[in-house]
């Protein structure tokens, strides 16, 4: 065990209305040593996450990688092997790496190894991604990867093949991976090594570390097996580094290092990046829109929460949160979660409904609309034109600076409705 203790789980079974009624279990968790490191090897890791991808919590670690689906494992890359290879249909490819991390010989090697991969995988093409799998699959399918994220989305008439492998061609050549190390114990070593990747100015990926910890109910059982993962640490953007190289006096080099210009677009994680692509395809407007609200929110007491759809500016009370509204890839103002925060706290509705009006008397042929949320709970969306479509945010964009004003008096009235000033 690390000196960063697990908490182990408690089960209640037969629990009634009241807590006192329920028969307490608790968990404890498997130590992998002995015989159960034969048994629980990596292999079994690999088998376990590729049966049950959802025990990898991506989206945790970057928002554009949920719903991630296995495609293969042991892929063949540069003569060595990718442990398990994961695409969303969104195109966005992660891979992972299943180490039992107190191994003394992996504490170095795993990292290094994962970053050894992508940097390899950054040079193929969609065509050479497709060909490495059906090596290992031996499927008969001519496009495997396709044929899979095919049967994942079903019947969603949504999703494109053409824009799926547009993406996935685009993130490769970007080197746009999510890459993750996977263990049963993640040791204070290897987080220093996280850290250290950190300061690389060559990052164009996100690198997470995930734990997988395991419970039995009794000894010598594992059924029911209980799989608690948990993101120990993943990297973070910071400003690259430029060097600039000049030859004087012959063959001679004189080289400096300076920071980067502290550019907003440099600082986006790879959700952002494919958001702003996105959006600025469908609206410059809308895009120069979201890089200001973005980069105005904390001024205002919001906070940005990254989705699959785009980002959420939120303001938090006390434990509860307003979501002010989702500024949509695809360029639209989503205020489906704003009223029902209300309705949920027995607040005054006129103040939900007031933020809802100020943006409609900035832009005209907008309205409010009314739909189910959940139960008997309803929301109100803010749709425009003979359409109904969410507002537009390019038609937003001429009055951000009054937006802005609304979302501040909306916080004040949140503030005295809830007995704060």
């Amino acid at each position: 065990m690390s000196d960063r203790q697990c908490v182990e789980p408690l089960i209640i079974r037969g629990l009634g209305d009241k807590a006192g009624e329920g028969q307490p279990c608790h968990l404890r968790r498997i130590v992998l040593e002995g015989d159960k490191r034969k048994f629980f090897n990596e292999q079994w890791f690999q088998d376990l996450l590729y049966r049950f991808p959802s025990l990898l919590p991506a989206a945790e670690i970057e928002p554009a990688f949920e719903s991630l689906e296995p495609i293969v494992t042991e892929l063949p890359v540069a003569g060595k092997y990718v442990d398990l290879l994961l695409v969303n249909a969104e195109g966005y490819v992660a891979l992972v790496e299943t180490k039992l991390i107190r191994n003394p010989e992996a504490k170095r090697e795993v990292i290094a190894q994962t970053l050894d991969y992508a940097c390899e995988m950054s040079g193929w093409t969609y065509a050479q991604l497709v060909h490495a799998v059906k090596q290992r699959t031996k499927s008969t399918e001519a496009d495997p990867l396709l044929h899979i994220i095919r049967k994942a989305v079903g019947d969603d008439n949504s999703f494109n093949e053409n824009q799926f492998i547009e993406n996935v061609t685009r993130n490769l050549r970007k080197g746009r991976f999510l890459l993750l190390v996977v263990g049963d114990e993640v040791t204070a070593e290897a987080e220093r090594m996280v850290e250290f990747i950190q300061r690389t100015p060559h990052l164009h990926f996100t690198l997470g570390l995930v734990e997988l910890s395991l419970f039995h109910e009794k000894e010598g059982s594992i059924d029911p097996l209980f799989v608690q993962p948990r993101v120990i640490a993943k990297t973070e953007l910071h400003p690259r580094i430029v060097i600039d190289i000049s030859l004087a006096e012959g063959i001679q080099m004189k080289s400096q290092i300076r920071p980067e210009s502290p550019t907003h677009a440099m600082r986006k994680t790879i959700s952002a990046e494919e958001y702003f692509e996105q959006l600025k395809k469908i609206s410059p407007k809308a895009y120069d829109l979201a890089e200001w609200a973005l980069a105005h929110a904390s001024d205002h007491q919001l906070t940005v929460d990254w989705g699959t759809g785009g980002p959420s500016l939120k303001y938090e009370a006390n434990g509860a949160i307003f979501n002010f509204g989702q500024l949509q890839k695809y360029g639209g103002f989503d205020t489906t979660y704003w009223l029902p925060r209300f309705t949920r706290l027995g607040l005054p509705q006129d103040v939900a409904l007031g933020y809802l009006d100020d943006i409609i008397g900035l832009v005209p042929e907008s309205y409010r609309k009314e739909f189910g949320f959940e139960h008997d709970i309803k929301t109100q969306k803010i749709l425009y034109g003979k359409n109904g479509d969410l507002l537009p945010l390019e038609k937003l964009a001429p009055h951000r600076e009054q937006w802005f004003a609304a979302i501040d008096k909306a916080i004040e009235k949140i503030r005295k409705a809830r007995g704060e000033v």
